[in-house]
Formats: C-alpha cells, structure tokens, sequence
C-alpha cells in the first residue's frame, strides 16, 4: 500500500508498507492490503507503519485519514514527529506546561481548559515516539531506506 503522511509544511513519509495503525475518534484502526474506503478523522496519537519485519512509529496530532480502496492511504495531520527529531527533555517540559494550565482552569474557562487537554494529549504521543526510538537506539527503527527530501533540504 502506498502510504502518505503529509503535514502543512511537508510530506513526512511517502513509501509502500504493510499495514498502519492510526488514532481516530473511535479508536485505533489498523488499515491492511484490501481495506475498503474510508475517511476518518485522526486525533492525536501514536500512528505505528510496517513494512516487512520493521516498524516505525510516528507522533501525529489532528487531521484527516483517507483510504481509497485502491491501496492508497494519505493521512493529513496536523503535526507529525518521527522520533528521530523528538526531545525528551523539551517533551517533559511542554507536557508539565499544559498539565499546569490545566489544574489552573479547571474551573475558569472551558476553552482553554480543552486547549491545554488537547496540547497534553500530543506531547503524550510525543514522548510515546520519543522512548520508543530512544530504547530502540542502535536497531534499525526507521522504514524509509532514504530520506525524503523538498526544495529546503530533507524532511
């Protein structure tokens, strides 16, 4: 299946793989060879890509998923991170900002109370990528065998 995931400021990930594992609003839903047509919206969480024996997981927040039932899958996401690029240390200090903003709206405003929840549930993806790639250090966690690149340089 050829899988896309495309940002507002790049295509993170264009390659063949096996299956994928998304967060939508229902829950997880993982998209194998054949899968019918489908649009969903993705919400922020872990997306997990196989390819072969190598798997890859990568931090997206809102957007939409799109399988045409021709074995093509784009996700447009609002952010995604590979853990490759992911602080830990900048992770724990967001994830501690919104958890902050959150205690102290609690009972103020509703809209940046659900602001913070949803900043927090990113970073929480976040720092998932980030230990997964950091324990895996040293194995190979990453599927595309070669960078993607666009007009600035690699992606």
């Amino acid at each position: 299946m050829l899988f896309e995931l495309i940002t507002p400021e790049k295509v993170v990930f264009k390659q063949e793989i096996d299956q994928v594992t998304l967060p939508t609003m229902d829950g997880e839903i993982t998209i194998l060879p054949n899968h019918i047509a489908l649009v969903a919206q993705l919400v922020p969480g872990v997306a997990v890509l196989k390819a072969g024996e190598t798997s890859e997981d990568v931090a997206v927040s809102g957007g939409f998923i799109q399988v045409d039932g021709k074995g093509g899958i784009r996700v447009l996401a609002d952010t995604a991170e590979r853990g490759e690029h992911l602080n830990l240390d900048d992770i724990e200090a967001a994830k501690k900002r919104a958890e902050e903003v959150m205690k102290s709206m609690v009972r103020t405003d509703d809209q940046s109370f659900a602001r913070a929840a949803a900043e927090l549930e990113r970073e929480m993806a976040r720092y998932k990528v980030a230990l997964k790639y950091k324990s895996d250090k040293g194995h190979k966690t990453r599927i595309a065998d070669k960078e993607l690149t666009d007009e600035a340089g690699t992606v």
